[in-house]
């Protein structure tokens, strides 16, 4: 049955494709998306999100991390979340303002897809459209953050009379027991991933959770990205 009650979001693309998330083969991919399908829950950083305003704004404190986050019985996963919005606390320092995008998720083909970005970032005068990495162990590499671009600037900016800039934050962990740490990276569209290579990706990662039960079949003269669009 599509969907299976699944969340996907534009962070999924690069996490199951295989080999890559440019050039994916869709049969691999989808053993990927298949062995998630068959796990059970994963952590969950939403409860980061719509307190994000506060944290930009650097208004938070240790006090504020320890009663924010505190939901999960297992402490370790508590501290991993207050280490993500401590990391994004000390980035943004009270810097510019924040506006925060809606979290709800759409249907799309039989499943539900998650919003790309988490807020505009203003910033000396600039817009930026910001997606976060908080997953610790899916670091991102040169040609995701090209593909992530891509599709912020698609999903988010394309249609935004502010002409935000894509800005991609990585709070994963570099490497393994190395902990967290923030990598920052501001693409403009030319620097990302052509639209017919993002275009591309999209119609495999979408043929790939066909073949894995998770989406309805598309139609070849439908624009796919349109499909994703807020």
């Amino acid at each position: 049955m599509a969907g299976r009650g699944k969340y996907f979001e534009l962070l999924d693309f690069p996490k199951f494709a295989y080999p890559t998330v440019v050039g994916m083969d869709t049969v691999q991919t989808s053993y990927n998306i298949q062995e998630r399908l068959a796990s059970g829950g994963f952590m969950s950083y939403s409860m980061i999100w719509p307190r994000l305003k506060h944290i930009v704004a650097g208004l938070a404190d240790e006090a504020f991390f320890t009663s924010q986050f505190s939901a999960y019985p297992e402490d370790w996963k508590n501290e991993a979340i207050r280490d993500v919005a401590r990391e994004l606390s000390t980035y943004f320092g009270g810097r510019g303002r924040w506006y925060p995008h809606s979290t709800r998720p759409r249907k799309v083909l039989g499943f539900w897809f998650k919003p790309s970005i988490k807020g505009i970032w203003y910033f000396a005068g600039q817009p930026y459209a910001v997606l976060i990495n908080a997953r610790k162990h899916q670091r991102l590499f040169p040609e995701h953050v090209r593909f992530l671009a891509r599709g912020v600037h698609e999903l988010h900016c394309i249609d935004d009379p502010a002409d935000p800039i894509p800005l991609i934050v990585d709070v994963s962990e570099p490497a393994l027991d190395e902990g967290r740490k923030v990598r920052p990276y501001v693409v403009r569209p030319e620097d990302a991933i052509s639209f017919e290579e993002f275009d591309a990706s999209v119609r495999q990662f979408l043929t790939a959770l066909q073949m894995a039960g998770v989406a309805l079949p598309t139609d070849p003269g439908e624009s796919v990205i349109d499909l994703f669009k807020r």
